[in-house]
């Protein structure tokens, strides 16, 4: 096999995994459905393999290509175009048999696989508040044990992105608060990945409320012209620092692609 091409496997899919594991908590967070499920549970499926494949990739496949005299050693091309790899519901076993690491919430992986199924193939579920359902996957099931496989959580993942939305919803103390507003108490694990930090800026948000929500108010008053001209004046003002915000962002994105790296 061409070890130079495929040892990059297992990083590539943990770090796809937790960035679509990330999208897929977002998505559950603001009460979009349907697709937060699917999306959550093809991120444990990609995060599960990728922790099989350190063990070694090939661990990852039920079907291997067909041996060709031609050819001296297995390639990735091969492997990506006549393998196929293990299915969600057949994961749990593999990852015990390669890595002795149980899911103690078996039931509930494999019951929200089943509710990823009747949405892919039926356009339909015939469960409730998926975005609930999602949220509890998430943090039950699926970033406990992503945290026991690398030491790492989805709340890093937002956290540390410095983009908006994530960047903004985090550190403003919303991140936290839509968590609240979905009944999930903050215990001592998610605290410990949340930081004072959030707590800070969620109690900062709790006292400014209302003016919070004047301004909300006030800014939905607006007419379009109102707001032309207010994005006239903020555009202007930006021009005068652009270099520093320029400096600023750029600094942020090597922070981001450095925790990307390190993962």
């Amino acid at each position: 096999m061409d070890q130079a091409s495929i040892k990059d496997v297992p990083r590539n899919m943990r770090r796809t995994g937790m960035l679509l594991f990330r999208d897929a908590f977002m998505e559950a967070l603001q009460g979009e459905t349907l697709m937060c499920v699917v999306h959550a549970a093809h991120a444990a499926e990609i995060l599960l393999k990728a922790r099989i494949a350190q063990e070694h990739p090939l661990l990852i496949f039920y079907k291997l290509p067909q041996s060709n005299p031609s050819k001296d050693a297995l390639t990735l091309i091969d492997l990506l175009e006549g393998g196929r790899t293990l299915s969600y519901e057949e994961l749990p076993n593999q990852l015990w048999a390669t890595t002795g690491i149980k899911i103690e919430r078996l039931k509930q992986y494999r019951e929200f696989g089943r509710l990823r199924n009747q949405i892919i193939h039926f356009s339909m579920t015939n469960a409730k508040a998926l975005d609930m359902l999602t949220l509890s996957y998430s943090l039950e099931v699926l970033d406990p044990l992503v945290e026991s496989f690398w030491e790492r959580s989805v709340i890093d993942f937002i956290k540390n992105d410095p983009h908006p939305p994530y960047a903004d919803i985090f550190h403003s103390g919303i991140f936290e608060d839509l968590i609240k507003q979905r009944g999930f108490p903050i215990d001592q694990r998610l605290r410990r990945l949340l930081g004072e930090a959030s707590r800070k800026a969620w109690k900062r948000m709790q006292e400014h409320y209302e003016e919070y929500e004047e301004y909300r108010r006030f800014h939905e008053s607006k007419t379009d012209k109102d707001l032309a001209a207010e994005y006239q004046v903020w555009s202007e003002s930006q021009a005068d620092d652009a270099d520093e915000k320029y400096t600023e962002l750029a600094e942020k994105q090597a922070n981001w692609e450095a925790f990307l790296d390190s993962f």
